[in-house]
């Protein structure tokens, strides 16, 4: 079979390209239609794909990465699967694409994102700043994947990524923000972090969701940050090397950067040195988007979804660093039924439901 592909018109500066079928087809059909891309990403000298491919020649990150694929090919075939079929498409060495994807699982990784989740009084909201180096600005965009027997979802999505280390929303009524914790020494015998957030998300309700987060362990670290509609809830699991805690955003909005606020961060493998330039960086972040959500609130003391994209666009927030940059945000108000997403051009907004089936229902 063959997948069906429609290109959208362009949404905030972001590309945005429609595959449905089988999900073979779709996903052979998504490294195929992005391979020029793909290898254009792959090739540049001295950037971030290229400078991970060098870390395999030292015999201890070659073992690891070995290790932590065959963990995750056994424990979540499904998804390898669908990264193979991406390279295969593309044209590319699956072992490319592995090294790429598994960024976060091998040692120190030190990229940021953003996020802003509440459900106070049952109004669920959850915001998303998207931050990768800067050159990687002109290459994010969104994807829908309308797959047979899955929940349909669109993603802020890398090429030669597995589409969901970002922000994902499904029809599943799910939205997911996911941002990188690090983790010093990783769990060989868990699974690439890309791949238990993207087996969450194929789930069809939140439960199920959060359970494979909390019971999947990550080799590296998220925070994953998930709201539900169905349920009126929105909360915050870290999974870092397979330890795991979580909060409840019932009853008051909760930021996250990209450091350990719940899993205990001092322990064994996931301690970071006080003067890490990164720690500082995401503890600064936190501090700005605290304040600046604290600001949006209403008379009531809650914030709404004009109040988190505020937030997560406001000074100390909004990265402009070459490599720290926020390529896009996305704002989910599940309860209205309203997605905001801004990039390189003005915020548009568009019906949520639609938005997740690869429809865009401008309001």
């Amino acid at each position: 079979m063959t997948a069906q592909v429609e290109s959208l018109p362009t949404v905030a500066g972001l590309p945005w390209t429609v595959f449905r079928g089988d999900r073979e087809s779709v996903f052979l059909a998504l490294g195929r239609h992005h391979a020029e891309l793909i290898a254009s990403v792959r090739s540049r000298v001295d950037q971030q794909w290229q400078s991970l491919m060098s870390r395999i020649d030292d015999p201890q990150w070659a073992e690891r990465l070995s290790r932590i694929i065959d963990s995750t090919t056994r424990q979540l075939p499904v998804e390898a699967q669908e990264l193979a079929w991406i390279a295969a498409g593309a044209g590319q060495h699956e072992l490319d694409l592995w090294v790429y994807n598994l960024r976060g699982d091998l040692g120190r990784d030190g990229t940021g994102c953003s996020d802003v989740c509440t459900a106070n009084e049952g109004h669920v909201v959850l915001g998303h700043n998207e931050d990768g180096d800067a050159h990687l600005r002109d290459d994010v965009r969104l994807i829908t994947l309308d797959i047979d027997g899955d929940p349909s979802c669109t993603v802020i999505w890398y090429p030669g990524m597995l589409p969901a280390n970002s922000f994902v929303a499904t029809s599943a009524g799910l939205v997911f923000g996911l941002d990188h914790v690090p983790v010093t020494t990783p769990a060989v015998t868990g699974c690439g972090r890309h791949f238990v957030a993207r087996h969450a998300q194929r789930q069809s309700d939140g439960e199920a969701a959060r359970r494979v987060v909390r019971e999947t362990p990550c080799a590296g670290g998220f925070s994953f940050d998930i709201a539900d509609a169905l349920a009126g809830r929105a909360d915050v699991i870290e999974n870092a090397a397979g330890r795991v805690s979580e909060v409840s955003a019932a009853s008051a909005a909760v930021c996250h950067t990209n450091h350990l606020r719940l899993v205990d961060g001092t322990q064994a493998g996931l301690s970071v040195a006080d003067d890490d330039e990164w720690l500082a960086e995401s503890r600064a972040r936190r501090r700005a988007l605290s304040s600046a959500v604290e600001s949006a609130e209403t008379s009531s003391g809650t914030v709404d979804a004009a109040g988190v994209l505020a937030a997560l666009r406001a000074p100390g927030v909004l990265n402009r660093r070459d490599d720290l940059y926020t390529l896009a945000t996305a704002v989910a108000d599940l309860t209205g039924d309203r997605i905001t997403v801004q990039a390189s051009t003005k915020a548009w907004t568009g019906r949520l439901s639609a938005f997740v089936r690869g429809e865009q229902e401008e309001i």
